[in-house]
């Protein structure tokens, strides 16, 4: 035993317990390990709702993960990235949630898959003789009880912890509750709002239906029509959606909003500043003040809509055979005029807005009031000699009308109340379920109301891209010259100073222990010689 002792106690078995410390510590990963998300969206954190919906699972839910490995860029960080996921939800579920990943090469595998609602699809390869194309599996099924729903198609990173947490919260609330929507949302109608559904027959855009709208939201609401002229507000919604009206609201329909306002409703006002009068034969549309009553309810919020459009040089821009075609009444909103820490707009940038009014803020009254977004200093407002056509829109001659008109505004107090500018961006000139920036923000603005602020983020991990702003060319070649080597001079500068450091220690090591070293003497000789022969 004391040979032992002595044993461990000499150098020659630090390899052994070198050998010995690395085995344990891998045992040790292996089943606890520490994960640092540093990305500015917190892309691969899970989200308080998808820890809330895992934690408290009372029945058996399985993942089953049925992915084709070693696919190419870009699909082979999806994988990664989705069992990585699927960790997080795991070390924060409760004992019944589980996952497995199934290897594809097995063909009963593939058929469990088809079975469950997975299909292969089809993607690209660059290959040395070029493209090709390769089949490839890339879903996952969800079980709970009697109940199985699949994710198809997953080709990127983006949204996938939003669809794995709605998916897993439609399942459970459909086994538990019979219900396969999970919020239910009500929708104003009687003053001559959007229709849902869409209208093939429309001769102008103002007359185009939201069936996009009603296709965007289903996966987990369902809408309600309330005809508040014959009905009241009922009190389990959360909010109601006001889109488009043209007509007055009596008085009694009003106080029966401001009487849900009041109980603690929330209210998405999607408010047209103007509205086209019937043109007559061969003439252009007219527009005019939109009055419907709405206006003291929002007055009491400290916020007002002036009668005018706001029109940008930051707009939608279509190049086709007969020239540049700006749209001046379709802003652009990019990041760096949204509110970047709103759940509506955060992480969001790019927004296409449409005809527009500017919204204005008593800050007396509307103390909580957050701009969600604003047009570009390049743009101006106006009621008068507006022709919604490219290149009939002339620009303000006066420098001084130009500068930012705020478009959408949000407000607790303590209901939660957003106002945007428009209605034109619900219908389906703009909501056509591509997952554009716009089609982001409407749907945020429904969960921000029915207080599902953590879908807006989970839903939009992913789709902003920070660059750097370069002002001068010579600033975009110093930043090119440190991203091609700047590291590499980095290692250079760090190995120089090392080995400095290292000279500099020897040399005080030799002073202070063995001074009279010949090779140090010949080196102080021949020093002392050369600063002679320079005198």
């Amino acid at each position: 035993m004391k040979r032992f002792i002595d044993w461990i106690k000499s150098s020659s078995s630090d390899r052994f317990l070198l050998l010995v410390a690395v085995i344990l510590l891998n045992l040790v990963s292996a089943r606890a390990f520490l994960r640092f998300d540093l990305t500015s969206q917190k892309a691969f954190s899970l989200s308080k709702a998808s820890k809330d919906v895992v934690k408290h699972i009372e029945s058996p839910l399985s993942v089953k993960v049925f992915f084709t490995k070693n696919l190419p860029a870009p699909y082979n960080n999806v994988e990664q990235y989705l069992t990585d996921l699927l960790s997080e939800y795991k070390s924060n579920s409760s004992k019944y949630f589980s996952y497995q990943v199934f290897d594809m090469s097995k063909q009963e595998n593939q058929e469990q898959a088809h079975n469950l609602g997975i299909y292969p699809v089809q993607i690209d390869q660059v290959e040395t003789s070029g493209f090709s194309s390769k089949i490839a599996w890339m879903g996952i099924a969800i079980t709970y009880g009697d109940y199985i729903a699949a994710i198809d198609s997953l080709k990127t990173t983006k949204d996938i912890e939003y669809k794995i947490t709605t998916t897993i919260s439609k399942i459970i609330n459909a086994q538990d509750n019979n219900r396969q929507q999970l919020y239910e949302v009500g929708y104003i109608t009687g003053h001559g709002e959007h229709a849902l559904r869409s209208n093939p027959y429309a001769q102008s855009f103002t007359e185009l239906g939201c069936e996009g709208l009603r296709n965007l939201l289903s996966d987990i609401y369902s809408i309600k029509e309330i005809n508040l002229a014959e009905e009241e507000i009922p009190v389990s919604l959360k909010s109601i959606i006001i889109n488009g009206p043209v007509m007055p609201f009596s008085d009694e329909e009003l106080n029966k909003i401001s009487s849900f306002i009041s109980n603690g409703g929330n209210v998405l006002f999607f408010i047209d500043p103007l509205k086209e009068l019937p043109a007559e034969q061969n003439s252009m549309p007219q527009y005019t003040a939109n009055h419907t009553g709405l206006e003291t309810i929002l007055d009491g919020f400290g916020i007002s809509i002036e009668p005018k459009f706001v029109f940008d040089d930051k707009c939608v821009i279509q190049y086709q055979n007969t020239g540049k075609q700006i749209f001046n009444w379709a802003p652009i909103v990019e990041k760096n005029n949204v509110a970047k820490k709103h759940p509506v707009t955060k992480n969001l940038g790019g927004i296409i807005f449409y005809t527009m009014g500017p919204v204005s803020i008593d800050e007396s009254k509307a103390k909580n009031a957050v701009i969600l977004a604003k047009t570009s200093d390049k743009s101006w407002a106006t009621d008068e000699n507006i022709i919604l056509y490219p290149g009939y829109v002339n620009p303000p001659s006066d420098s001084t009308e130009f500068g930012p008109r705020n478009i959408a505004v949000a407000v607790q107090d303590p209901s939660k109340i957003v106002v945007v500018s428009s209605s034109i961006i619900t219908t389906d000139i703009l909501i056509r379920s591509e997952e554009s920036a716009t089609e982001l923000f409407v749907k945020n603005a429904v969960d921000y109301v029915n207080d599902n602020d953590d879908f807006c983020e989970m839903r939009t991990k992913g789709t902003r891209l920070d660059f750097i702003s370069i002002k001068s060319e010579w600033g975009a070649l110093a930043i090119k010259l440190l991203n091609e080597f700047g590291l590499t001079l980095v290692v250079v500068i760090i190995g120089f100073i090392a080995w400095r450091m290292k000279i500099t220690r020897q040399y005080l090591i030799t002073q202070k222990y063995n001074p009279d070293d010949k090779r140090m003497i010949a080196k102080k000789s021949d020093s002392k010689n050369n600063g002679e022969q320079n005198d």
